[in-house]
């Protein structure tokens, strides 16, 4: 018989160490195998893509690159599982090295520590490291409003929504959508946004995240007199990205701040809508926004954990 946690399921119990290990273990750059990965999947990416080929070309040619990548590694994974002795301990490894906590990122924290010390030039640089956009010309309205939305974004489609498909589906299913979203990230950075390249493997994220992004915002929503229902009906619609907008416009009506707005990628502006009220984000902002994602992250913990110790009550009567 093996043996079994108490209260809770495996399940939560493995979620739960995730959870703890991303957020408080923070591998450098350069003992991590991920950036590495990112970046021989970019060099892939712009060998294969060529601006000149038809839209159904540049689809085909991602989405092709996108399953063979996936189903290389995800096929390894399930090889090295079929004769590990633990497992579980290898799920958590493999995952740990793909799920990002903004949070307990060093450079973004000196980036805010900086930014307080008014030391904006030094600050472009750091966020430079860390962003897709351009950050050389940023204000420091245009700074703060970045780092908002990076820390948001990444909050919950690389830690909050791989760690609901892990306690939800398990090992397999979490792997396949951190690697999408992988390939996704680094296509964005060798490509055009705009591109049916980019887009393609885009979509796939979008809709596998579809429904744990809106789970998310429910807390945010709670909020007494938010102004998050307008923003919602404004700009999600025509936004640029329709996941991305209802984060934001959640958090904007939350925090009472404006978000997004027009920004620079591979030097193309793009015309992002900017979300939310006329009163611009100061840098206290960054810490009203933190706070906004860790109610959510805890009320759905919280919830989890009620659902698991009605489970285990009503299995011992």
């Amino acid at each position: 018989m093996g043996f079994e946690p108490p209260l809770f399921s495996i399940s939560a119990w493995s979620t739960l160490l995730l959870a703890l290990i991303t957020s408080f273990i923070f591998l450098p750059a350069e003992y991590h195998p991920t950036p590495l990965f990112r970046l021989l999947v970019s060099k892939l990416a712009k060998r294969i893509y060529d601006e000149k080929s038809s839209p159904y070309y540049q689809v085909f040619s991602s989405l092709f690159l996108t399953t063979l990548i996936v189903s290389c590694i995800t096929v390894l994974s399930v090889g090295v599982i079929s004769f590990a002795h633990f497992p579980i301990a290898f799920e958590l490894l493999v995952l740990f090295l793909f799920i990002s906590n903004p949070y307990n990122n060093p450079k973004l924290k000196r980036a805010t520590w900086l930014l307080a010390q008014n030391q904006k030039p030094v600050v472009r640089d750091i966020l430079s490291l860390c962003l897709r956009r351009d950050t050389a010309n940023l204000s420091e309205t245009g700074i703060i409003k970045a780092v908002i939305e990076y820390q948001s974004l990444t909050f919950v489609r690389q830690f909050f929504v791989p760690l609901l498909f892990y306690y939800g589906f398990g090992f397999m299913v979490t792997l396949v959508y951190c690697l999408i979203t992988t390939c996704a990230n680094a296509y964005s950075k060798a490509t055009p946004l705009d591109s049916k390249f980019c887009l393609a493997s885009r979509k796939i994220v979008d809709t596998l995240e579809y429904i744990p992004l809106r789970l998310f915002c429910l807390p945010l929503l709670l909020k007494p007199n938010t102004q998050s229902f307008k923003y919602l009906s404004l700009y999600v619609r025509n936004g640029y990205n329709k996941n991305s907008c209802f984060l934001l416009s959640c958090l904007a009506g939350y925090i009472d701040k404006q978000l997004g707005g027009p920004a620079y990628y591979q030097g193309i502006r793009y015309s992002k809508t900017r979300i939310g009220s006329k009163q611009l984000p100061k840098q206290d902002a960054i810490k009203s926004a933190k706070n906004a994602l860790v109610f959510a992250s805890l009320f759905w913990l919280f919830i989890i954990l009620l659902l698991e110790v009605i489970y285990a009550a009503t299995n011992h009567f």
